[in-house]
């Protein structure tokens, strides 16, 4: 019955008639007239991906083909340039260029780099040939010519030159489209190094590196990021930067663009969540005399304080380790003070220190081993400094160690210690205890721990601009371009965290590389069709694999484009 009805269905006879009973003849016509109504009609029909149909004949163009002479040509790719393509036309990137005075070429033009930088986080140079040799971006853009790394260099300054107004058009963009509050704002920094000595340089200066690169010079960039991992703002500073002191110019220019967002003070004001490295007493009054609440990590430990439950509240980490929560009161300070005890950070902590212990006891032994041998020098004065050395090394232990030191007349004879009962403060560090320290006015341990805990988003933000967009280490000369190169970064990373954004509404974790590999399946081609009168050219995409094809969906993306058939040459 299967084949009688495929038979029909293709119009073709069948190879083995089947003898059919007049039932089953029957069964066979209705599933037929079921398919004419079903799949003849004019609008397209989607059909499973496993379900191959014939084409309807009145929408048909059946040409005899040369199967033997057919060629494949011009592959680009095209999966990543067409996902970030409809991106960029969903976050209107057109629209906030042109009120910028950006022409409808520079406009495309600036497009075509941030999406690049999405994809290839290459050179100028590099993505030049790229979009020249390897890549459909250019196609989908309509740009009439492929540009050169000249003409990358020269849109990257102009959007820099234009950042603020682009910022606010952009941020207030995805606030629509994805009907955020900034009820909370996350505030950190970074840095990325050069490879090159970089002499003459403002930018380029020697600081504290992330990556502990201390024989390159830095530059600092900071960001305020939504709770959603958007970046609401950012800036750039030279290298030698201290932590703490970006947060003034940041606070200050949130202050500005709130009160022109809200037109009014109002209690609505977002809280504001930082590192230890930041919340120095001074960040926090300003913070706090700017009328902001925050949340953030002690920079140190709370020496004295008592547990106001003997209850605590227990959470998870993302990593499935536990927490225990506990409010707990100090006379010391006015804001409110949690106590968090983590269990991964008590590995960690006991970790550090038993290697440091061991190390410690190690150099202590020498010490020791060394007043036995003919030639090895006791002096009293001698065996001290040798301590203190191994004592500045090994700090954060050496001090719960007690030291007994034997001599006579000048001479040491024998080196003995012991640990020593470690203090609240101390204890507390190596048993994974941290503290948070906040002015909101709330009894829910657990909620607080959430809104802290949002500062992984910082985290990831920065992951996805280091790693994931290349970020470091800049290989630019000139400082414009340095701050062009991070600009041009930081729009590719809202592109970017647009697309994992609304994967993570629909239960879709995939970080950016893995995006990138499940979207290069997808590539466009030329195919040459030669029939008995002419060569049809068609310009056409693969068909997005399945897993591609939920991207597509989850970011309400097309996952296809319309063949397009070039030309026609007659023989």
């Amino acid at each position: 019955m299967l084949l009688a009805l495929k038979a029909k269905i293709y119009q073709q006879p069948e190879l083995f008639e089947e003898k059919l009973t007049n039932d089953l003849q029957n069964l066979v016509e209705s599933y037929y007239a079921k398919y004419l109504v079903k799949y003849t009609q004019e609008a397209e029909v989607q059909t499973p991906a496993t379900i191959k149909l014939p084409p309807v004949a009145h929408r048909a163009d059946f040409q005899e083909v040369d199967i033997n002479s057919l060629e494949v040509s011009e592959v680009k790719s095209f999966g990543a340039e067409h996902l970030c393509h409809q991106i960029s036309e969903q976050l209107d990137f057109d629209t906030h260029f042109q009120a910028c005075d950006f022409s409808k070429k520079e406009s495309k033009l600036a497009q075509t780099s941030i999406i690049s930088r999405a994809i290839f986080t290459a050179s100028e140079w590099k993505t030049a040939q790229i979009l020249a040799d390897n890549s459909s971006l250019c196609e989908l853009q309509e740009l009439n010519h492929t540009p050169t790394h000249r003409e990358l260099y020269a849109i990257a300054d102009k959007l820099y030159e234009n950042r603020e107004k682009i910022d606010q058009l952009l941020y207030t963009r995805i606030q629509n489209i994805f009907n955020l509050e900034d009820k909370i704002v996350i505030f950190d920094l970074s840095n990325s190094y050069f490879e090159t000595s970089k002499r003459g340089s403002q930018l380029a200066k020697f600081g504290k590196s992330k990556e502990k690169r201390k024989d390159c010079p830095l530059v600092v960039f900071t960001a305020l990021i939504n709770q959603e991992g958007f970046l609401r703002d950012s800036k750039i500073y030279e290298g030698s930067k201290a932590d703490p002191e970006s947060l003034e110019d940041m606070i200050t220019h949130l202050e500005k663009t709130y009160l022109q967002q809200k037109n009014e003070l109002s209690s609505t004001k977002p809280t504001v969540v930082l590192d230890a490295g930041i919340a120095t007493e001074d960040n926090i009054a300003f913070i706090r005399k700017k009328g902001y609440d925050y949340v953030c990590v002690a920079r140190s430990q709370l020496k004295e304080y008592v547990l106001d439950d003997t209850k605590f509240t227990t959470t998870h980490t993302q990593g499935k380790q536990q927490v225990q929560l506990q409010k707990v009161s100090t006379d010391k300070y006015d804001d409110h003070w949690l106590y968090v005890k983590s269990e991964a950070k008590e590995k960690k902590e006991q970790s550090i220190d038993d290697k440091l212990a061991q190390r410690y006891e190690k150099e202590l032994e020498k010490i020791k081993a060394s007043l036995s041998k003919p030639r090895g020098n006791k002096n009293v004065s001698k065996i001290w400094e040798r301590i203190g050395r191994a004592k500045e090394k090994n700090a954060r232990v050496s001090a719960g160690y007690k030291l007994n030191i034997k001599e006579e007349k000048g001479v040491v004879t024998d080196i003995a210690w012991k640990l020593i009962p470690m203090n609240k403060h101390k204890a507390d560090k190596s048993q994974g205890v941290y503290f948070i320290r906040t002015s909101l006015q709330t009894s829910d341990a657990s909620a607080l721990w959430k809104i802290y805990n949002t500062i992984r988003e910082v985290e990831s933000a920065f992951r996805c601009l280091k790693t994931d967009l290349n970020i470091r280490p800049i290989h630019h000369q000139k400082d414009e371009r340095i701050a062009s190169h991070i600009y041009l970064t930081v729009l590719a990373y809202q592109l970017v965290n647009t697309i994992r954004y609304q994967l993570k509404q629909k239960g879709i974790h995939d970080d950016w590389q893995n995006i990138l590999r499940k979207a290069s399946t997808q590539t466009i081609q030329n195919i040459e069709l030669p029939t008995q009168l002419k060569t049809v050219h068609m310009r056409k995409p693969s068909r997005a694999i399945a897993e591609l094809q939920k991207i597509y969906k989850a970011c309400n993306c097309k996952t296809n484009i319309k063949a397009k058939r070039k030309y026609v040459t007659y023989h």
